[in-house]
């Protein structure tokens, strides 16, 4: 490993002039609190103050799996969130082996998008086929580049970057196909927020936090305060974040483009017990960021005159009422919980250069999705059977604009309007699963039949174009799981998933052109496309034989039918440069496994208590065949990746430290289906080691310190998936400028009361 003798300077956790709460969010936050502390304080009792120290977990990458569930979902809680130094939505997988988040550089998509975050990629399977939700409500979907013919439905316009990961209590991440009480035939990442009842422990009335926090890689600053206080029957909670930071500089001979950005988000949840049987949630989730980006270089496109500058707001708005009622003895069920919601999310980007030495060029476009729907899911125990049953009916509603100026005037060269047609998404969903458990050689077998129906209904505003007319969806998926207590300790099972895609809105109703008559081209959706579907099987051990260890193995193959992406049809008498079309291109197929261990090293060695040592590896192969029976790879099946860490935690969880190692393997891209271009040579991206260094303090019952020093000995290196498939000829300066952070630090101080 090359060490870069660069000179490296802390920066101090606390800055005077470092930015502090916005006064008008925090009025909001204290007004809220104080009108339910009201009923609060009217049936508060004095409580003694109690250490907290024996429930903070360990500083680990090991991340707990479900124990009897026959499923690989991975949860990282809030302490954790805090020891791995998380600050955005990649941080929060950085050391799962068989997850990440792709991050697009300006200027490495198209000229006119945006930055940020697309989705996740889990097991090769990323952008829209995985699921993404807040307290169980999707988050908007990401959608195609808006202005140049697109290599891939992959490369993205808008992303779905729209989270804080201050509000949550815990990101809970399932792999593979999912269970049938959602949807995502590779998986979903479901971020839950906090609740009053994660600081009203105990007896206690009233408790809150106050964090600083500063990054270095961005130079960024957070601020964030957490109130809750209630009684027995009535809890709040205000929480209250706000980041700020500059553009983040990749360790390379390439600087980044500069840029100035600033976020905040508000959470407010209020729980209310009416009676023994029912409760009242009510939730109010708000956040937003604004980018300014300057010196977009010029000298990355043909026929710009002048670097260019980018303006990019992005916004959502949640607000839903859950209702819980567990009725003392009724057939249909134990426990029903209902849940009505509304979302709506915004991504707006403004671009603006000199399009030649006369004309000034402003590029802008926005997207917005709004969401409304309700979900009911039920429960019931019998003897020897656990039922689970619900459906849920939701409508989205897209829209986008599209406005590109020539020296303040509308272009009469290019098509003024959105790049997605305006148009709603109605579905209607039932499911059910029924664990039914079995007593084989005097050990449990549970074998869980469950089946999903759907429908959706697609409705475009405009209907004028041939490729993009309404159109219904039907579908039914089963699925099957059958698990086995081998030993108290050892816990199997065998599963298969069957998993649909409906063709998303963009997919069916994403158009992009330049004026008819003149040379130009045409990007279109289709509504003639078919679903998306997945055979997923999976296999599992959990071992827990040996005290002080843990041991997790998993198996799993998927093979997807009809694979969307775009299909250029060459040239037209009225698309002289190019006719491209939404299609189902190939049929693809991705295995692998994953690995998880935790040795507790007090078990085997005196005096070594504390002592810890956690593996987390995964491994992806993938292959495809388009239609014309043409075999190719899957260029988003990510390299093999591994991380090992070296823990100690004080017995009294008073201080701790934590060491680890990530080796990630090399990649290179290939012709595959996603590709309509002939002879693309894509670069090499080299694999890598890296190792961070992580401490926490708890300073006293009132005060914690969190610390990680990432990427310790300065390393070069790039992350496959942001780059492996820029091409064009700035080829290498677009790369170099994706380059990852060089050494930098995460801090964090936060008192509570």
């Amino acid at each position: 490993m090359t060490i870069n003798q660069r000179q490296f300077k802390l920066h101090p956790v606390l800055n005077l002039n470092a930015p502090i709460l916005k006064p008008c969010y925090l009025s909001l936050c204290l007004s809220t609190l104080m009108l339910t502390g009201v009923s609060a304080w009217s049936h508060a009792e004095d409580t003694q103050v109690t250490t907290a120290y024996a429930s903070l977990p360990t500083i680990t990458v090991y991340a707990e799996h479900e124990n009897e569930s026959p499923v690989s979902r991975t949860s990282i809680n809030r302490e954790n969130l805090d020891k791995t130094g998380v600050t955005d939505m990649a941080s929060i997988v950085k050391y799962l082996p068989l997850v990440n988040a792709p991050f697009s550089v300006a200027g490495s998509g198209t000229f006119f998008d945006g930055t940020g975050t697309s989705s996740y990629n889990i097991r090769g399977i990323d952008a829209n086929r995985i699921g993404l939700d807040v307290d169980g409500v999707d988050l908007a979907e990401a959608t195609v580049s808006t202005y140049i013919p697109p290599r891939s439905m992959g490369q993205r316009g808008a992303g779905r970057d729209y989270i804080e990961p201050e509000m949550f209590r815990s990101v809970d991440i399932v792999s593979g196909t999912t269970d049938v009480s959602t949807d995502g035939i590779g998986g979903r990442v479901s971020f839950k927020n906090k609740s009053p009842e994660d600081y009203l422990t105990g007896d206690k009335t009233l408790a809150g936090t106050f964090k600083a926090g500063y990054s270095s890689a961005d130079k960024a600053w957070l601020s964030s305060v957490t109130g809750a206080i209630g009684n027995e029957n009535l809890k709040a909670l205000v929480a209250y974040a706000h980041r700020d930071g500059h553009e983040t500089k990749p360790n390379s001979k390439t600087s980044a483009f500069p840029a100035d950005w600033t976020s905040d988000a508000v959470l407010t949840r209020i729980l209310w017990k009416l009676s023994d049987q029912h409760q009242l949630n009510f939730t109010a989730d708000y956040y937003k960021k604004k980018s300014d980006t300057d010196g977009i270089a010029s000298n990355l496109f043909t026929n710009y005159k002048s670097d260019a500058k980018q303006q990019q707001n992005v916004d959502r708005t949640q607000f839903s009422i859950d209702h819980i009622y567990r009725p003392n003895d009724f057939i249909l069920f134990d426990k029903l919980n209902s849940k009505i919601w509304y979302q709506q999310s915004n991504n707006d980007t403004d671009t603006s250069f000199m399009n030649s030495a006369t004309v000034a060029r402003d590029f802008s476009t926005t997207y917005q999705e709004k969401n409304v729907g309700l979900k009911v899911d039920a429960s019931k125990e019998l003897k020897n059977q656990k039922i689970k049953y619900g459906l849920s009916i939701d409508q989205k509603d897209y829209s986008s604009t599209k406005l590109d100026l020539r020296n303040g005037v509308p272009s009469t060269v290019v098509y003024q309007g959105g790049y997605l047609l305006d148009s709603a998404l109605k579905r209607y969903s039932v499911y059910m699963s029924d664990d039914i458990r079995f007593n084989l050689f005097e050990r449990d077998l549970t074998l869980t039949p469950s089946v999903r129906v759907e429908r959706q209904e697609f409705r475009p505003d405009i209907t004028s174009y041939s490729d993009v007319q309404a159109r219904d969806f039907n579908y039914v998926s089963p699925s099957f799981s059958a698990s086995y207590q081998f030993t108290p300790d050892n816990y199997s099972y065998l599963k298969y998933t069957r998993g649909t895609r409906i063709p998303s809105p963009t997919e069916m109703g994403g158009i992009y052109q330049t004026m008819p008559g003149n040379p130009s081209y045409i990007v279109i959706g289709n509504s003639n496309l078919n679903k998306e579907t997945s055979d997923a099987f999976e296999i599992g051990l959990r071992n827990t034989s040996i005290d002080g260890i843990k041991f997790d193995v998993t198996g799993f193959y998927s093979k997807y039918n009809d694979f969307i992406d775009y299909r250029n049809y060459g040239m037209t008498p009225q698309y002289p440069f190019g006719y491209y079309r939404a299609e189902n291109l190939a049929n693809a197929q991705i295995w692998g496994g994953e690995l998880s261990t935790r040795i507790d090293l007090g078990q085997f060695i005196p005096n070594s208590d504390g002592f810890s040592i956690a593996l987390v590896a995964g491994k992806t192969k993938g292959s495809a065949k388009n239609k014309e029976n043409v075999k190719s790879g899957v260029n988003s099946v990510q390299p093999e990746k591994g991380s090992l860490t070296f823990a100690y935690d004080d017995p009294n969880k008073v201080f701790g430290l934590g060491l680890t190692a990530t080796a990630v393997g090399s990649k290179t891209a290939s012709q595959d289906v996603s590709t309509y271009q002939d002879n693309i040579k894509y670069q090499p991206v080299a694999g890598y080691a890296v190792l961070d260094l992580s401490a926490y303090w708890n300073v006293s019952k009132f005060a914690k310190l969190n610390v990680t020093l990432n990427n310790m000995f300065d390393k070069t290196y790039w992350d496959y998936a942001a780059v492996g498939t820029i091409t064009g000829t700035n080829q290498a300066s677009l790369i170099d400028r994706a380059a990852e952070p060089g050494r930098n630090v995460v801090a964090s101080v936060e008192f509570k009361y």
